[in-house]
């Protein structure tokens, strides 16, 4: 052992040290408190020492002794930053650290002159420089880096402030630049809601001119043409969906926010697996990355991957400090990282909930941006719309384009106007695409200070703060998981921006998972520690492997109480299992199911004389029961069955024929948010399909809503299952509706029904042996779903990248710029359009485009 390495670990157990920094941890936590207790500052000596030991800590290679070298640096910063003793130690750690970021934060403008730290940070910038970039990977995502160029597939986890995502684009670049511009690239994410956000960045990171970058499962004939190259960033059922058409080949995918594929809970899970294994089949070179997960291996193991080449990354870009305020006990606590939690004195305790939060905003946010995680849809709404109450109207330039495009796109009523007017917003996933991104970016500029969420953040979404006030400790009714947790709490503190975050756990109302036991509830907060994680499909709890069985042949579970989320879980597994057993795919499922399953070969005889479904489109159709494709197959359907036409009574039609076809009484009306409760929801659905499959807006889409309401006295439930019949005055009802058509339109007629749409039309064609080129032909119903209409050019220009309402914009206004050969576009004038619209009033829509096609 070094003598080095020797002073580490005397360091790391040294009570000395533990007392020196408790102490220190006190006198941060009391400082942020506000509180008028007295602060025990540091003496001379203990100043001096705790510099003395983050520098011999900084040195070592273990994560442990690094971590309480940052940590202790961050801490002092907010006391001594001003000191240029701290800013040459500081400087110092940082560079040992490979932390350069946050280099330029305790310096400032300041210039250090110490020859031997210099050197050692311009050999660190040197070697450590990211490909294609002015930024330098921190010497762990350098290590990581070095790992994964030598690799042909690889699994790593850190923590969320890691820069998990930099990785990813470096070795994008790193891949274009070594191979010459040769492979197509695809980046795995786990909803719609990240597909723009990371596809606007990387269109702003890969300034190479081969490569575009696309959205859709489509390859516009427009980019088959020369050399082009391509970039996708897919969903799982859009990975699906090109890999089961003739598409040119994917060499890499990159799998962000992996850990959801382990979740026993998320019915988005099988699917993520399902594309995976097609991806490992067509012999894709596959890469994970997830937050905090200890055993990386396990996602290497799902598809049947060798397990070595994988890192768990434990070493901190960002120092986080954790609170609790429990405003119902009177009582605050700071959880010491290397000592007791203590408690401390807080001046904002109330008897009302929404003046508790404002009290913990005002004191502890203090003018920085604060995240506050809310749970349901319905709290985030309230809690800032009653945050927003008490404050003064901002006068602010782009503050008001938003609240100008919310009422404009959305409708003048929706409660995000009165938020934003006072510099406040609300986000979840039901909000539009472009209002979504607005919030995200005033909010980085910090023109909105506090943003109200739901778990869209554990979606990978990217908003760090300097807070993150957490009010409950679960996402709907199931309580936060570990990795959850520390992913959520992990946007406290931006790398950049910060040396450190805070994580304030607040209660603030006595209510079920709202931190109601705190005894029982805190133990997530305290433990950092994350166990290991594994797959139902290893575990076989449950008596998986004999249930997804008997869901194939549609026979009674084993226990009697299966949640409509299990229910659907094991549907979609055993759907998936059957497309391996019938196309003979080698995957960890099947060769698990007939060792765990007594009945397993005669299941696979019965699935074999059952099935007639060719295997494509039992591929595309993972989610629904291979029973019910067969009987459509043997049905007596006719080609005529399907509407020529899209208006009201058509699509109403349609959706009667699919309710019955694939028993949506039975299949699809259990759970908290079913497609159908029961037939007469179609009449609504009808209204909405028929407004966007031709091509409406989405306010006039809410708007011819609201009046179908009306006019219809319908009832809507409101809150806790009841239902009140619709009132077009009362302004929480057209919230509502405003919210639920949002989200209906993505999740119910782009997702569910669009999958059923698709594997009708799909199974009609193959039962009358239909082809396109044909005089019959049947229409693409799900493609109207899709993309929101039947407009072929609104269809193409979308495939182009640019969103509904934008490709509906272009057609309207810049039609002569494109050139369209038998309805496809083959060419368009990227320049003139770029001239004409920077010559325009249309100042919003020359900003999308321009984030788009990557002007700049």
């Amino acid at each position: 052992m070094t003598f080095l390495n020797k002073l580490v670990n005397r360091a790391l157990k040294d009570p000395y040290v533990s007392t020196l920094l408790k102490k220190l941890e006190m006198q941060y936590a009391i400082h942020f408190m506000g509180s008028n207790t007295t602060l025990q500052s540091l003496t001379e000596k203990e100043y001096l020492d705790l510099l003395r030991f983050a520098d011999i800590l900084c040195r070592s290679e273990k994560y442990e002794a690094r971590n309480k070298a940052y940590k202790i640096i961050s801490l002092l910063y907010v006391f001594y930053s001003d000191d240029q003793m701290f800013k040459l130690q500081a400087y110092n750690v940082l560079v040992k650290l490979g932390n350069f970021p946050s280099i330029k934060i305790v310096l400032g403008e300041t210039e250090v002159k110490a020859d031997e730290i210099i050197i050692d940070h311009i050999v660190k910038e040197t070697y450590q420089a990211a490909p294609g970039s002015s930024k330098i990977f921190t010497d762990t995502q350098y290590k990581l880096f070095e790992k994964m160029k030598d690799s042909n597939h690889f699994s790593f986890s850190g923590p969320t402030s890691f820069g998990k995502s930099f990785i990813f684009e470096s070795f994008i670049k790193y891949l274009i630049e070594k191979r010459n511009g040769a492979d197509n690239i695809a980046l795995l994410v786990p909803t719609r809601a990240l597909i723009n956000q990371v596809s606007t960045k990387l269109k702003t990171v890969v300034n190479n001119e081969k490569y575009k970058i696309l959205t859709k499962p489509i390859v516009p004939l427009l980019y088959k043409q020369g050399e082009t190259r391509f970039i996708f960033v897919f969903t799982p059922e859009r990975l699906i969906s090109y890999l089961s058409e003739n598409n040119p080949v994917i060499n890499y995918l990159l799998v962000d926010e992996a850990h959801k594929l382990l979740s026993d809970t998320d019915t988005r899970a099988p699917l993520f697996y399902h594309a995976l294994m097609i991806a490992k089949r067509k012999s894709i070179n596959l890469y994970f990355s997830s937050p905090n997960v200890p055993n990386t291996e396990v996602f290497l193991q799902l598809v049947g991957n060798s397990v070595e080449e994988t890192l768990a990354i434990k070493e901190n870009s960002v120092a986080q400090n954790r609170f609790f305020i429990d405003c119902i006990e009177k009582q605050a606590l700071y959880f010491s990282e290397y000592s007791e939690e203590f408690a401390l004195e807080y001046s904002g305790y109330a008897s009302d909930p929404h003046i508790n939060l404002k009290n913990a905003i005002d004191i502890l946010g203090r003018n920085n941006p604060n995240i506050i995680y809310c749970n349901t849809k319905d709290d985030t709404i309230l809690y800032a719309l009653e945050y927003a109450r008490t404050l003064p109207l901002r006068n602010n330039y782009e503050l008001e384009q938003l609240t100008n495009l919310v009422q404009e796109t959305m409708h003048e009523e929706y409660y995000l106007v009165d938020c934003l007017k006072k510099g406040v917003a609300y986000h979840f996933g039901g909000l539009p695409q472009r209002v979504r991104e607005k919030i995200e970016l005033l909010f980085q500029k910090r023109i909105i200070k506090n943003i109200f969420c739901t778990s869209t953040l554990l979606e990978g979404v990217n908003l760090p703060a300097k807070n993150i006030f957490i009010l409950s400790n679960a996402i709907g009714l199931t309580k936060l998981s570990k990795i959850d947790f520390w992913n959520l709490a992990g946007r406290a503190g931006r790398l950049t921006e910060d040396l450190s975050g805070n994580i304030i756990c607040l209660r603030i109302v006595n209510k079920r998972n709202r931190w109601e036991d705190p005894s029982k509830d805190l133990q997530i907060v305290k433990d950092k520690s994350v166990e290991k994680v594994s797959s139902v499909l290893m575990t076989n709890q449950g008596k998986f492997y004999t249930n997804i069985g008997r869901s194939i042949k549609n026979e009674p579970f084993t226990r009697k109480t299966v949640t409509d989320n299990e229910k659907r879980m094991l549907d979609s597994y055993g759907n998936i299992l059957a497309y391996h057993a019938l196309s003979k795919t080698d995957s960890i499922l099947r060769s698990k199911f007939i060792d765990g399953n007594t009945h397993a070969k005669e299941i696979i005889t019965y699935l074999e004389k059952l099935n007639k479904v060719p295997e494509k489109i039992l591929s595309q159709s993972s989610t629904i029961k291979l029973l019910y494709q067969n009987k459509v197959l043997s049905s007596s359907i006719k080609p005529m069955d399907i509407p020529k036409e899209t208006g009201y009574g058509d699509c109403l039609s349609l959706l009667n024929k699919l309710y019955d076809l694939y028993d949506w009484q039975r299949e699809e009306s259990g759970g908290r948010n079913p497609l159908a409760r029961n037939r007469n929801v179609l009449e609504y659905y009808a209204v909405l399909m028929s407004s966007w499959i031709n091509s409406q807006p989405v306010n006039l889409i809410i708007k011819r809503t609201i009046n179908y309401f009306d006019e219809n006295n319908k009832e809507i439930s409101i809150s806790n299952g009841e239902f009140v019949t619709f009132q077009k005055e009362n302004r929480a009802h057209i919230n509502h509706i405003v919210n639920n058509v949002i989200s209906d339109i993505e999740n119910v007629l782009r997702f569910k029904i669009k999958i059923y749409v698709k594997n009708y039309v799909d199974l009609l064609k193959i039962k009358y042996q239909i082809n396109e080129e044909e005089i019959v032909v049947i229409p693409n119903w799900d493609n109207f779903l899709e993309y929101g209409t039947t407009d072929n050019i609104i269809i193409e220009l979308q495939n182009l990248g640019f969103q509904r309402h934008i490709a509906t914009f272009l057609k309207n206004k810049y039609l002569e710029l494109f050139v369209l050969e038998k309805g496809v576009i083959i060419d368009f004038q990227e320049n003139e359009l770029k001239e004409k619209l920077q010559r325009s009033n249309f100042t919003q829509e020359y900003e999308e485009i321009s984030n788009t096609l990557g002007w700049g």
